[in-house]
């Protein structure tokens, strides 16, 4: 059975800003983020994840669940 969560990695850039009264300001930082994906659906779950550990973690333990209850149906 193929699983129907995945880990998607997104790109994030902070941006630092500045007071006013302040002449520069240092340059956006790029940086990644994790989220789980639903592939019916392609909706995201949850609010993502800093580190790609923690999402595969949680998206192993729903896809577990998942196949459960396909099977209970």
């Amino acid at each position: 059975m193929e699983d129907i969560f995945v880990v998607k990695r997104c790109n994030k850039i902070i941006i630092h800003g500045r007071r006013a009264g302040e002449a520069g300001h240092p340059p956006p930082d790029a940086a990644v983020w994790y989220r789980i994906e639903d592939t019916r659906t392609r909706g995201f779950i949850g609010d993502g994840f800093d580190l790609e550990e923690d999402a595969q973690r949680e998206c192993r333990q729903l896809n577990t669940r998942s196949q459960v209850t396909a099977r209970q149906a």
